[in-house]
């Protein structure tokens, strides 16, 4: 007898960001275009090519780790626990009976994993040899770390893995989750990702690359600049999201408030680069018209565009024409806001930190600003940019995000 697709909502939300360690502060400073960045005061930053990030100054902690375990896990899996957990206890799923628990799956994913672990240990060869290794290296260097940590912590046996497609990570997690619980695999999933690569190397690489920003006239706040005609490239930033997800009948029964519906998701490959996007924003385009037809919707019923905008100057202009050909002329009575110009770009964390703003939006009936739109790029001229906290018109949002290998992921959230 064939599965009936079921309703995918969202019931919790958990963030760790450079704005704030928790849902409410989070989404009061991107209300308030409260710019996250600042100058990277580390490490020497004398011979990068950057001297701003969007850092979490303070890790939560998350009773997922002892505190030995804490001294001996990465940053971004610290973060992952915390916002997971955030999200576990906002959707009333931290104690669960056996075989409820056995119903629900995790998958928290991360671009990168825990930098700072692998080069402790890597130098600790070089220089002292292979016995002084830690033994615990290998279990605290696995990008699954988090995953497992948060599915012991709370029993949960349904299906569980980390997902990792670079900056598309996140929200490849929650296309994948979402599809195991439409299908009845899973009940509820704990989902999300994070990053935590503000090292040395890491800034080195993408700096080398020339990707990375630097402060625009001294001033580290206004450094991101998705659409401004002055946008020199993105800045590099660390944070987690997470969200709890599952199927309607099973929130609804057990009591649970829902936040909003996962209307639609379609993902992509560009199959071109691997760190350059089509200029003509193809295979992000083919994500977005999977998303709507998933979700049975036209462009003309979305009231917001929570996009990828980077602030690079190919990368914005690339998602520009996937929404023009995604979304044709209704494009132009979307309005859109880019996240990115107020926490910088969190990498492996980006579409799930994102996420939850969208969902608050959609939550709130509210747009929160783009910041840093001095002069837009004449490229640009007719994308409706909010410039200023405005009104939701139309509770209906799509939420892009694509990554170096050309992986794209879009959502369509609903109120």
């Amino acid at each position: 007898m064939a599965r009936v697709a079921r309703r995918v909502v969202v019931t919790g939300l958990g963030v760790v960001s450079p704005v704030g360690n928790d849902v409410a502060t989070f989404w009061g400073a991107l209300r308030a275009g409260r710019s996250g960045v600042s100058l990277i005061d580390l490490f020497p930053i004398d011979k990068l090519r950057t001297d701003v990030a969007a850092i979490v100054r303070e890790v939560p902690e998350s009773s997922a780790l002892t505190a030995k375990e804490r001294d001996m896990h990465g940053r971004v899996t610290q973060m992952l626990c915390a916002a997971g957990e955030q999200a576990v206890i906002e959707a009333g799923l931290a104690s669960l009976p056996a075989d409820a628990a056995d119903r629900v799956g995790v998958i928290l994913g991360t671009g990168q994993g825990p930098v700072e672990i692998l080069e402790r240990n890597f130098e600790k060869v070089h220089e002292r040899g292979v016995r002084t290794v830690s033994p615990y290296f290998i279990p605290t260097a696995m990008p699954n770390a988090a995953t497992a940590l948060v599915s012991i912590r709370y029993g949960f046996r349904g299906p569980s893995w980390t997902m990792a497609s670079a900056c598309a990570t996140a929200m490849h997690a929650l296309v994948a989750a979402a599809l195991l619980v439409e299908s009845g695999d899973a009940d509820a999933m704990v989902v999300g990702g994070g990053e935590a690569a503000l090292y040395p190397s890491c800034l080195a690489g993408f700096g080398n690359a020339r990707a990375l920003a630097r402060s625009f006239e001294g001033d580290p706040k206004r450094a991101s600049r998705p659409y401004d005609v002055g946008r020199t490239g993105f800045v590099i930033g660390e944070g987690a999201g997470a969200l709890v997800i599952e199927a309607e009948e099973h929130a609804r029964a057990r009591g649970a408030k829902v936040l909003a519906t996962l209307l639609g998701w379609g993902s992509s490959s560009d199959a071109s680069h691997l760190v350059r996007p089509p200029d003509d924003g193809g295979g992000l385009a083919l994500a977005i018209d999977r998303a709507l037809r998933r979700a049975e919707i036209a462009p003309g019923d979305l009231g917001y565009v929570n996009p990828h905008a980077t602030s690079t100057q190919a990368g914005d202009v690339a998602e520009l024409r996937a929404m023009e050909r995604a979304l044709g002329a209704s494009l132009r009575d979307v309005p859109v806001s880019a996240t990115k110009s107020i926490l910088g770009h969190l990498l492996g964390g980006a579409g799930a930190v994102e996420t939850v703003a969208t969902v608050c939006s959609v939550r709130d009936a509210v747009i929160h600003p783009s910041i840093n739109l001095d002069a837009k790029d004449a490229v640009f001229a007719e994308l409706d940019v909010a410039t200023a906290e405005r009104a939701m018109g139309k509770r209906v949002a799509l939420k892009l995000s694509a990554g170096f290998g050309g992986h794209n992921a879009a959502l369509v959230i609903g109120g």
